[in-house]
């Protein structure tokens, strides 16, 4: 039976940080040979040779996977910050196995910094969310997203292409939102659509700052 990688690794990492990166799937085998050829074949690639300099370079404190087009690292919080810093544009979201954290309900995620520095909810809408939302409920989402841009933030293609109505199946997606108050316009437009929602409480001295090194 496979072990859950979340146990297996926070018995000695507690951050678990989680990148889309495109080209990921180019990283198998994860060998040092394969990564310095990878290094040579895109030398104008800088993140996929950063990235293959950084796995090479920290091999031993940290874990790591590719799965299903996601990047994810188990390590200590140093490295995990130093990911977010280079790869930010990519990143998903980080996890915490913490002391501070327990007693965490169902979906809801502990955190030392709030996703993008502000946003305590990730709103997730299903795949097939144009079979429950009519033309108008997709309209109006998407005029209230704009309308609270400062509050709301949708950086997905796939939620943007189907709300934009430039495509007309939704294939599955998250916004972000700032503040619970907007999830209730959010929830009338979009109840049967919504496949679930992503609290994120941030620990007592985390920082909401973006991470410098």
């Amino acid at each position: 039976m496979r072990k859950n990688h979340n146990k297996l690794y926070y018995g000695r990492y507690r951050h678990k940080t989680v990148f889309k990166l495109p080209g990921s799937l180019m990283f198998y085998p994860t060998t040092d040979e394969h990564l310095l050829y990878l290094k040579k074949e895109y030398a104008d690639a800088p993140d996929i040779c950063h990235l293959a300099s950084f796995i090479i370079a920290n091999r031993r404190n940290l874990k790591f996977r590719m799965q299903d087009r996601k990047t994810i690292f188990y390590s200590h919080l140093d490295k995990s910050q130093e990911l977010i810093e280079r790869f930010w544009d990519f990143w998903v979201g980080s996890e915490t196995v913490d002391p501070r954290f327990k007693n965490l309900g169902k979906d809801t995620v502990g955190c030392t910094r709030l996703p993008h520095g502000k946003y305590q909810y990730q709103v997730y809408l299903k795949k097939d969310a144009q079979v429950y939302m009519t033309d108008a409920q997709k309209k109006s989402l998407w005029e209230f997203l704009e309308r609270n841009v400062y509050n709301c933030l949708v950086t997905n293609y796939n939620i943007i292409d189907f709300l934009e109505d430039r495509s007309q199946h939704c294939f599955g997606g998250y916004f972000y939102v700032k503040e619970e108050k907007f999830l209730t316009p959010i929830y009338m437009l979009a109840q049967q659509a919504i496949e679930k929602v992503i609290q994120f409480r941030k620990v007592k001295n985390g920082s909401n700052k973006k991470t410098t090194r």
